[in-house]
């Protein structure tokens, strides 16, 4: 086994500069002039967006009437077996999506199917949605409806993020929100504050005698400095700007400045921050406004005289200024800046420079919104399957705990197990369309290329839990809780093969000598789709049609003939070889078998004269995990075990165990 691993890994590390080849060039270069034309049929040119460079801006003469860009240059769109796929959307400048059409994909749930039609008809649906009202949840009265968690919906659910997400993040490249996804000022909010009460709720930043405190580096303590004082604050939002200017200079003020500008005001005593060079330079050089990596520096176009502050019990400064800070700076006023006072010369003595930290009131932010990933919709409105779920697993778990004492009562025992694969079959299988396959392994494997977000394993609660359960028992216990009691088409299979014995089917077994050769079938059929999976998706999802899952469990045998055909053969054959696809061809049953490799117990008893010289299990056993002949003879093979617990019943069977057998004997003589 460990060849194979080596093999697995040799195929990662040689194929990890392989996953993105399918989309490249630039947004210009995959958009051609007929899609453009059906979201916008009155265009007259295209131009990439200014700010963004993978946004093309659509324009009707000079007027801009809405953008193209796709989810893969936005949000690197990732189906569920960690493929990349493309969608194309139109944007209209009022916020709803012009279009949006599906250019590439390699989607294992559709490829090869007659839905692959319902997919592009799905994407197309989202035109007309308005991105600004939040990301829909699934209901059946929405204008766009993802079909949550029923028979293959998760690259359905995928793509609809996707859109969504893209759009988001297109609107706020160019501006069309005004970034009402951030934290943003509550510009519109009023209040009447006199000055005490604009600094007590740190809406003025005011500091006296700041370079006295600045001159005790420099000399004795004795020494006296004249009077220093310094207050300055951003005037942006009302509640601020409306108690220092009064509303009506604030507005006109206001109203002169760009729409994303912004403005402060400093007012100061004793050491002057305007200086007296200003007006010949133009330029204020004893202040800067310094905000991260961003550094402001004002010139006179910038500056504006104020006679006063007009707050109540306001201080009276010899200069009132308002400097205004233009949107290119990128200035985020919810964010803390500092006011900056440069190279001071005071009393003769060269200051180091002066910092004064802003941080404006929470009260005036309007925090952002954080969007709620689509999952969670999922998942709440999948409770009741969850729970239900969650039940069965738990059900199964005490079996496996309480296995010793349920195995005395072999009758009980038959009727539990029917029920339950039963339960696997029509609920989990048939019904929520909960069937783990190699993608779900391929997902993993190729987190290390793609990616690990989480988003793309819990978009279907029932197979995450499924798969997170699989990975975990298979840990503790090996591949037999899913294989032998959680997988629909397995179940399937054992139904049928129970059916046909009491119809008196005879069983026809393979000689035994050549079950290890047929058991690395499957292992050749994994590592070959996981290595295409690496070169070409798209052959590797027509490889993984040797799982006949799809057929025969989410879609209800509703293909076309070559599929129904093959599934129905490996159903036929079920009925005289207990299991023979599980056995010798599954490759999700060997992904998970080599995961159980790493188990730490099994959790199935023994005796000494298991093998030697009792036979009783070897022949019990219906799927043939434990030889009868060998170098194993009368061990279990934990890679092939179901844990159907047939060998557990003959261990507790005191009329069928040679040593129980033998013991009673004993005690009947002894009696």
């Amino acid at each position: 086994m460990k060849k194979y691993l080596v093999i697995i890994l040799s195929i990662l590390v040689l194929s990890i500069n392989i996953g993105y080849a399918q989309i490249t060039g630039s947004i210009n270069d995959r958009v051609s002039s007929i899609l453009i034309t059906e979201y916008f049929p009155d265009y007259t040119k295209v131009k990439i967006n200014n700010n963004d460079s993978r946004i093309i801006e659509v324009l009707n003469n000079q007027t801009t009437i809405g953008y193209i860009y796709s989810t893969w240059d936005m949000v690197k769109s990732l189906g569920y077996d960690r493929s990349p796929y493309e969608i194309i959307i139109g944007l209209n400048t009022s916020g709803t999506i012009a279009g949006a059409k599906l250019t590439y994909h390699n989607e294992p749930l559709f490829e090869h199917d007659v839905s692959e039609e319902d997919l592009l008809k799905y994407v197309q649906r989202t035109k007309d949605i308005n991105i600004a009202n939040g990301m829909a949840k699934s209901s059946r009265d929405k204008p766009i409806r993802p079909d949550t968690v029923h028979r293959g919906t998760i690259s359905s659910n995928l793509m609809h993020q996707a859109i969504f997400q893209s759009s988001r993040n297109a609107a706020l490249s160019i501006g069309l929100y005004d970034n009402q996804n951030t934290n943003r000022l509550n510009y519109l909010k009023e209040q009447n504050l006199n000055w005490d009460q604009l600094v007590k709720n740190n809406y003025i930043t005011y500091k006296r005698n700041y370079i006295s405190e600045s001159l005790k580096d420099y000399s004795n303590k004795n020494e006296t400095t004249k009077y220093s004082e310094i207050a300055f604050t951003l005037i942006t939002p009302r509640s601020i700007g409306y108690n220092i200017l009064k509303k009506n200079r604030h507005d006109k003020y206001m109203a002169s400045l760009n729409s994303k500008d912004q403005a402060i005001l400093i007012a100061g005593n004793g050491y002057s921050f305007k200086g007296d060079k200003w007006r010949s330079s133009k330029k204020f050089e004893r202040i800067r406004l310094v905000q991260g990596e961003i550094i402001i520096k004002f010139n006179a176009s910038d500056h504006t005289r104020i006679s006063k502050i007009q707050s109540k019990n306001s201080p009276i400064f010899k200069e009132v200024s308002i400097f205004k800070i233009d949107y290119k700076y990128n200035f985020d006023p919810t964010k803390a800046w500092y006011l900056e006072l440069l190279d001071i010369n005071y009393q003769g003595k060269n200051i180091k420079n002066i910092i004064i930290p802003y941080l404006i009131n929470e009260e005036l932010i309007i925090k952002k919104v954080k969007e709620v990933p689509i999952w969670i919709n999922v998942w709440l409105e999948s409770k009741f399957r969850i729970i239900l779920l969650s039940f069965a697993l738990l059900v199964l778990s005490l079996i496996t705990i309480f296995q010793d004492k349920i195995s005395k009562y072999r009758n009980t025992f038959k009727y539990i197990r029917i029920s339950y694969l039963s339960f696997t079959l029509i609920w989990i299988g048939w019904y929520t369309g909960a069937q783990l396959s190699i993608f779900n392994i391929l997902s993993i494997i190729r987190v290390p290329i793609t990616g690990a977000d989480l988003n793309y394993f819990l978009i279907d609660p029932l197979i995450f839990i499924i798969l997170a359960f699989t990975i975990i028992s298979a840990l503790i216990l090996g591949r037999g809780l899913f294989c032998g009691w959680l997988c629909p088409f397995g179940a399937l299979q054992e139904l049928i093969g129970w059916i046909a014995k009491n119809l008196g089917i005879k069983k026809r077994e393979i000689p035994e000598k050549y079950y290890t050769k047929l058991w690395t079938i499957k292992y050749f059929i994994l590592v070959t789709i996981i290595g295409m999976s690496f070169i070409s998706m798209e052959t590797a999802s027509t490889l993984a049609e040797v799982e006949p899952f799809k057929t025969a469990i989410m879609r209800h045998f509703n293909r076309g003939i070559p599929y129904v055909s093959y599934a129905i053969v490996l159903l036929c054959l079920s009925a005289f070889m207990e299991r023979g696809f599980c056995r010798f061809i599954c490759p999700l049953g060997a992904g998970i078998a080599i995961i159980g490799k790493l188990r730490i117990t099994d959790n199935l008893k023994r005796r000494q004269e298991c093998g030697s010289p009792c036979n009783l299990c070897s022949t019990s056993c219906p799927v043939n995990a434990i030889p009868s002949e060998g170098k194993d003879k009368g061990k279990i093979i934990m890679s092939e075990c179901f844990r159907c617990l047939d060998c557990q019943l003959e261990y507790a069977d005191t009329k069928r165990c040679p040593p129980l057998v033998k013991i009673e004997k004993l005690k009947v003589k002894m009696a």
